[in-house]
């Protein structure tokens, strides 16, 4: 049989201005051990999320899922989404769906607040993919290029491979170009 694993943890969603030094310090931990030689020591990519949904093993951070809330412009149509940042879980929690818990819980508020899809970038998309996301088909897309904290351009690329998209209302992703009105996060 598989590994068996503690499935006692808490998840608690934190607006991201109340995240403390101890708290920061942990996500800033998590991160680096999950996307190694990306963030340098910062808790974001490329810009702070609005909210956070984290899970707890007692007071450690154990897992991670950073929301933008904001419109974007997609087929000519403005979409309210909740764009889903930085998903993760540490290695020793992985395999017991605190994944995929997560992403559960972000999409039951976006069932209760004015949000029409959840959004994100996915390299490895089975995860996503077995909670109900899809890729768009087309997926021109038009983004503020960030680098190193600073921003340097407008880029426009086909992101098919990795943009994933699940409707909260059941309606249809709208065809056509994507502008994100702002960064890719």
């Amino acid at each position: 049989m598989g590994r068996k694993m503690k499935r006692d943890y808490r998840v608690k969603r934190v607006p991201e201005y109340e995240i403390d030094a101890p708290t920061a310090k942990q996500i800033v931990a998590l991160l680096d051990e999950n996307f190694p030689d990306t963030f340098d020591g910062r808790t974001y990519f490329k810009q702070l999320p609005h909210f956070r949904y984290l899970a707890f093993d007692g007071e450690t951070v154990i897992g991670q899922a950073g929301v933008d809330h904001r419109v974007i412009r997609a087929g000519g149509k403005i979409i309210r989404i909740f764009g889903i940042v930085d998903l993760c879980v540490t290695p020793t929690h992985r395999g017991v769906g605190l994944a995929s818990n997560l992403l559960k819980q972000i999409e039951n508020l976006a069932a209760v607040s004015n949000v029409d899809f959840l959004v994100l970038m996915g390299d490895v998309d089975a995860l996503y993919i077995a909670n109900g996301f899809q890729h768009v088909g087309s997926a021109m897309t038009k983004w503020l290029a960030v680098e190193e904290v600073e921003s340097f351009s407008l880029i426009e690329r086909d992101l098919s491979y990795c943009f994933l998209v699940k409707p909260v209302r059941g309606e249809s992703w709208p065809l056509g170009p994507i502008d994100m009105l702002g960064y890719l996060f």
